[in-house]
């Protein structure tokens, strides 16, 4: 039974099946996951005690995202450098991958559509340029410094635990544009005279966000706590 005192991180742990729903009320199980239920639930203006019913029933049903649902489950059961490896060769592919792609289409809506939408899409064209440059220098840090240290010291040192704990709050800055873009577009509502490709940029933002989310949920709940429980 998840209970109101419980943590989104936890809930997702515990029950993968649950991430769908949790994107769907845009509520952050990830670089913001660690506030009590009843907290983050309040701050999106929802009914906590009708949130938990919903989410109880969604957590004892058989889950139509299995892919997910057993990725998180396989990753759970890794040793922590085979879970640093498959953060390289999945989520930092996938990632990369779909921030190449929204930048193309972000561009070319950006020209097209800047007679009617050029203030929004300024400011979406700078928030995205951010975030990505902050994930191609996260995952650069990763791969070339950290998890190589990671790998280094099974048993980690304190240099190693710091710079994990820089890692997490890079996440949580990466968090905050990706909130600021959700607000800003709607959570990716596209406007009423949007072209096919301007449906797509917003549909290829969405999927590479939501990989984000799970990429930096696997990092700060399981794999970065395994790690420093090595200690």
């Amino acid at each position: 039974m998840i209970t109101k005192d419980m943590t989104l991180a936890d809930v997702v742990k515990a029950h993968p099946n649950t991430i769908g729903f949790l994107n769907g009320l845009h509520l952050d199980y990830c670089c913001g996951g660690h506030e009590a239920i009843s907290i983050a639930v309040r701050e999106k203006g929802l009914d906590v005690d009708k949130f938990l019913a919903e989410l109880n029933e969604v957590a004892a049903r058989k889950t139509q995202q299995r892919d997910v649902h057993e990725d998180i489950e396989s990753f759970k059961e890794l040793k922590v450098t085979d879970m640093l490896d498959d953060l390289e060769a999945t989520h930092h592919v996938t990632d990369r991958k779909l921030m190449a792609e929204t930048e193309a289409y972000l561009n070319k809506i950006l020209i097209v559509h800047y007679p009617h939408h050029g203030e929004m899409l300024t400011r979406l064209h700078h928030l995205y340029a951010g975030l990505k440059a902050e994930l191609e220098e996260h995952f650069a840090k990763e791969e070339q410094l950290v998890f190589p240290l990671m790998r280094q010291h099974p048993h980690p040192d304190a240099k190693t635990l710091a710079l994990v704990e820089e890692l997490e709050q890079e996440h949580s800055g990466a968090g905050d544009i990706i909130k600021e873009i959700q607000e800003l577009t709607d959570n990716f509502t596209p406007p009423a005279d949007a072209c096919p490709t301007f449906r797509h940029t917003y549909a290829t933002m969405e999927q590479l966000f939501d990989d984000v989310f799970i990429h930096i949920f696997k990092e700060n709940s399981i794999a970065f706590p395994e790690y420093a429980e090595q200690a």
